[in-house]
């Protein structure tokens, strides 16, 4: 039973070394830690947010990206159902920018099907910052990305097969 409104739902923070917020320098992309989407999630968001680049660049931006493994070690890029892969670049140089978006079939993927489409998400789920800069001295960008799930009901779901599931 649930008893407010907070009951359904489930943020984590997508951190790097332990740190939700991160500084954001050069143009080496940082990886999140991985997210275990076992937690009974029936569909999740995610969140990202970046502030206005410091150090005066005459052009400044993030890109981020999520990826996702079966197995927590081989990561590969999350893809709609269209094929894009999830993500998007915050041009943050003169404004603060942030970035949503809505991930669904959490726990559906079928990893027994030999060809797409397998449907759903894999089991693990990262986001990826990349800052990029262009002069400025010693530019840097805060930024900060977090999963926002809502509970399952504990219904079982479909999984595409090649093969009747009855």
């Amino acid at each position: 039973m649930r008893f407010n409104p907070y009951d359904d739902v489930y943020t984590k923070q997508s951190t790097v070394s332990s740190v939700g917020i991160l500084s954001l320098t050069g143009s080496s992309a940082q990886t999140g830690d991985s997210f275990d989407t076992s937690v009974g999630l029936e569909s999740l968001m995610v969140r990202v947010r970046a502030e206005i680049a410091s150090g005066s660049p005459s052009a400044a931006s993030v890109a981020w990206a999520l990826q996702e493994s079966s197995d927590n070690s081989t990561w590969a890029a999350a893809v709609d159902n269209t094929g894009t892969a999830i993500g998007a670049t915050l041009n943050v140089l003169s404004a603060a920018q942030v970035s949503e978006a809505r991930v669904e079939g959490i726990m559906l993927y079928n990893s027994n099907a030999s060809a797409a489409p397998y449907g759903g998400r894999k089991r693990y789920l990262r986001i990826v910052l990349t800052p990029a800069f262009t002069g400025g001295t010693s530019p840097a960008i805060l930024a900060d990305a977090m999963f926002i799930g809502a509970p399952g009901t504990g219904m079982q779901l479909p999984v595409r097969t090649t093969v009747s599931n009855t």
